[in-house]
């Protein structure tokens, strides 16, 4: 399950149970320090990994380089609309979640819409309780069905059988449905017979 925070005043929350870690990966993620206990465990803990980018020594001239830190904690994802780049991240989230909501789910035309808010106002804390998130479900594309094959319709083979030229000499022999006209046709244009 991801939980979006979409930064305002107040701050709101909605969740999603299977979005794709490919399309999480590069939002922002910020710790649920200061949420009560059951926030929480009800956010459970994911692992969280910053990149320290190389920097030069300015004394001695070498780059230095640092191993990430590895974090594990509850997070949420943040979605700040004042940042161009996150916009188009949460644009490309809910273009996906039109797209693989589960059948049996009511989904808004603004999605954004049913995020829940987390307090009343900007001044009071947090007073929302997470059963009251409203976490959209989409379809675990890991756990599709396989189509069930369809039975091959066989046409059933009508043997209209063969006619063959009895005219002297002439070895032709015609077969299939259109077997009776192929030989009329025969008849009047290679042995000049009128029928």
């Amino acid at each position: 399950m991801q939980v979006f925070r979409l930064m305002g005043m107040p701050d709101k929350v909605i969740g999603f149970d299977s979005l794709p870690e490919s399309m999480v990966k590069d939002f922002e993620m910020i710790n649920a320090a200061g949420f009560p206990r059951h926030w929480k465990e009800w956010l459970g803990t994911k692992n969280r990994t910053i990149k320290i980018a190389p920097e030069k020594d300015n004394f001695t001239g070498q780059m230095r380089t640092f191993e990430p830190i590895k974090e594990t904690d509850s997070y949420f994802y943040i979605v700040d609309s004042m940042l161009n780049p996150c916009m188009e991240k949460w644009k490309d989230v809910l273009d996906y979640v039109k797209v693989n909501v589960k059948k049996d789910f009511v989904l808004r035309e603004n999605i954004e819409e049913m995020a829940k808010p987390l307090a009343a106002d900007k001044l009071s804390g947090v007073t929302l309780e997470p059963e009251d998130v409203v976490i959209i479900p989409l379809v675990d594309k890991t756990k599709i069905e396989p189509e069930v094959e369809k039975e091959e319709i066989k046409k059933e083979e009508v043997d209209f059988g063969s006619i063959k030229c009895e005219e002297e000499g002439c070895l032709s022999t015609f077969t299939g449905k259109y077997a009776h006209n192929s030989y009329m046709l025969h008849l009047k244009s290679k042995h000049k017979k009128e029928l």
